[in-house]
């Protein structure tokens, strides 16, 4: 196996080959990957879509070969747009169906696809469409994540860290952004102050050394949208957030990016 797919809802992407190890990102359905260490029952990969790299359960994607991978990843993608649909998966060589549930941003490439020995069909295609390449498409698909729960790592309705909220984002209108906010901040074109923001940019905070630690998306009228314990809407001005009933600043403002 040197190329593969994730065929599950969400898999942990892990830092080292152990399944104690921090989850540094997820692989959801739809996502393809090049394999760069294979062992006994993990493999080392690096993520088609923003080029990430680690370590995977083989139980938890399949195999699948050069050729599929390079047609799957220069076909147009469909995108999830609904909480939860679910697919059929039926091994062509056994006649095996299974019914599996698969989440909010998770691509195909139609209705109905094959990919190696497994045909995948979608239940409800109406909950599935195209991305749309928009502000307005960017802010709606963003506020259906209010109130997910902050999860290091987490890509996903069921859990989301900050630079996970704005790449899933982003991904849902075709724009694609790399996994972690200092490397988001490199994407981009540079706005100088808050006063000249717009809809849909990215601010991005740092610590007390200025490394970049935190991002979320410009909602408009000093109001941005980010995963902080959860994902939230907040106050920002031109030093930072800074949330309603408090006077003291939760993440100093570092740079605005813009990608539209």
């Amino acid at each position: 196996m040197r190329y593969g797919f994730c065929h599950l809802a969400i898999a942990p992407l892990r830092k080292e080959n152990n399944e104690r190890a921090e989850m540094i990102s997820q692989l959801i359905f739809g996502d393809s990957f090049k394999i760069i260490q294979e062992l006994e029952d993990k493999i080392q990969i690096e993520n088609f879509e923003d080029q990430y790299i680690g370590w995977v359960d083989k139980k938890q994607v399949i195999g699948i070969s050069k050729t599929d991978y390079y047609a799957y990843n220069q076909t147009p993608k469909l995108l999830v747009t609904q909480a939860i649909t679910h697919i059929i998966q039926t091994n062509i060589d056994t006649n095996q169906k299974i019914i599996y549930p698969i989440y909010l941003g998770s691509q195909l490439v139609g209705e109905k696809f094959q990919i190696g020995n497994i045909l995948f069909q979608v239940l409800e295609p109406k909950h599935i469409s195209r991305p749309k390449i928009n502000i307005h498409s960017l802010i709606t698909i963003a506020l259906k994540y209010i109130s997910t729960p902050y999860l290091w790592g987490g890509k996903s309705l069921y859990g989301i860290d900050c630079s996970g909220f704005t790449q899933m984002s982003y991904k849902q209108i075709g724009v694609n952004l790399l996994r972690d906010a200092k490397d988001q901040v490199t994407q981009g074109e540079d706005v100088r102050a808050i006063d000249l923001a717009e809809k849909g940019d990215l601010c991005f905070f740092s610590n007390s050394e200025g490394k970049i630690t935190h991002v979320g998306i410009y909602i408009g009228n000093n109001q941005i949208i980010h995963s902080s314990g959860q994902v939230r809407i907040d106050p920002i001005d031109s030093n930072g957030i800074i949330p309603e009933h408090s006077s003291t600043y939760t993440h100093q403002l570092n740079k605005i990016k813009r990608y539209l």
